[in-house]
């Protein structure tokens, strides 16, 4: 496809063609990619309008090169391009080594495998000009989970007697269907709860990024099951809660010295997952399926299901407080 070419469709789009646009068919050098540019792939022609941002892990607005946002030149449609990008890390849990890595070959299995699944992202991969192994993703109209729920303006008791019954009920579905990547040999790898967005014209939340991979021989979907436990604890604390953030606040003065080693995660020493401690309202049912993924923990969950389980059972408890405050 030529330069006039693009450019009649770039008009056609209501939009004007930068004098620096640039169009590649290979995607090698993402950093070198600009709003502006065109990136034709499988003989679709994509403008790219912006960089995706992160949301998580204190990186917000922290912009991820290797995603952009872009307008299919051909259908009008908003779609998010996700390129090659590999990355490694080791992660200690429990004595166990876990070794990390970004799979783009991984991520297209994961996308072929929930094709027509409500309740993840959808999409499809393509090799650009050079064999780099593409993702082209339908955009999801909605905020994510974290921004969601930080946008509740209130006391955590009030969030909790108003909000928290209405958010865990309608993420369950969500989080159980984890179970389908794990029945079909697939792991998420990347359990966060900014990997979950809100879809506004569907009226569900849906599991976004797959590309990460754990090796993990000894519970091949541990990792996932753990950052469900910590997405959990985070609706229920209204965000995560960090040493940090009880010492600093005055309200849990008389808290702090009665913290344990074992009220924290097993992933992350520093993450408070007995929250009873801090907002004594909270059901004992509740808190323990968080228990369940910290220091007190003896028995550990084994799947999605078990944990779905006892959640929706504790969510029995919340319907009797919600809405009275």
């Amino acid at each position: 496809m030529n330069k006039n070419e693009v450019e009649a469709l770039i008009t056609e789009r209501g939009r004007k063609s930068s004098a620096r646009m640039r169009i590649v068919d290979d995607t090698s050098d993402f950093m070198a990619l600009n709003p502006g540019d065109v990136m034709v792939l499988n003989d679709n022609p994509y403008l790219i309008t912006r960089n995706e941002k992160e949301s998580g892990f204190g990186q917000d607005d922290d912009p991820k090169f290797w995603v952009k946002r872009t307008i299919s030149l051909l259908t009008g449609e908003i779609k998010i391009v996700k390129l090659v990008f590999f990355e490694e890390f080791v992660q200690e849990v429990g004595g166990y080594k876990i070794h990390f890595y970004r799979s783009p070959i991984k991520e297209a299995r994961v996308l072929e495998a929930v094709r027509g699944h409500s309740l993840f992202m959808h999409g499809f991969d393509v090799n650009d000009n050079v064999g780099n192994n593409v993702r082209i993703i339908d955009f999801i109209r909605g905020p994510s989970l974290n921004k969601l729920v930080g946008n509740c303006n209130m006391s955590h008791e009030h969030y909790f007697h108003s909000r928290l019954l209405e958010i865990l009920t309608g993420v369950c579905d969500c989080l159980q269907s984890l179970s389908y990547l794990h029945e079909n040999g697939l792991v998420h790898g990347d359990v966060r709860w900014d990997h979950i967005l809100y879809d506004r014209d569907q009226k569900r939340y849906r599991w976004i990024d797959f590309d990460y991979n754990y090796d993990f021989p000894e519970n091949p979907f541990g990792m996932d099951l753990i950052g469900l436990g910590e997405i959990i604890t985070c609706i229920v604390g209204m965000g995560g809660c960090f040493y940090s953030d009880v010492k600093a606040n005055p309200m849990f003065k008389g808290v702090v010295d009665q913290l344990q080693p074992e009220d924290f995660s097993i992933l992350e020493q520093n993450r408070l997952m007995n929250l009873r401690k801090i907002y004594p309202y909270i059901p004992e049912r509740l808190n323990n399926v968080l228990l369940h993924f910290s220091g007190y923990a003896t028995v550990f969950y084994e799947s999605v299901d078990e944990v779905l389980n006892d959640l929706r059972d504790a969510l029995g408890d919340l319907e009797g407080v919600s809405n009275t405050n």
